[in-house]
């Protein structure tokens, strides 16, 4: 039996993901004319990992492929769970 209720919560997110993509200004940078960038502030110290540099890529140039990341890996949980669920008898 179809559970409709589930076919249209999912399609309402999935609706409501895409236009969230969609109208997000991709590659502009608003009131500033600069990039983003990190830079520490005059007196802290000079980050020698770059991770912050990494979660700036992560989070602005390379968010839509996070996004589908999470939703693979998602997946790939709730189907190891399937998987590995005993069955009762």
């Amino acid at each position: 039996m179809v559970n409709y209720k589930i076919i249209i919560l999912t399609l309402a997110f999935l609706s409501a993901l895409f236009a969230s993509l969609s109208l997000t200004p991709w590659g502009q940078v608003v009131g500033e004319k600069t990039p983003f960038t990190y830079v520490p502030q005059e007196g802290n110290r000079v980050p020698e990992s770059g991770i912050g540099n990494i979660g700036l890529e992560i989070f602005t140039l390379y968010v839509f492929s996070f996004e589908i990341l999470a939703l693979v890996l998602t997946a790939a949980l709730v189907g190891a769970i399937y998987i590995a669920k005993k069955e009762v008898a």
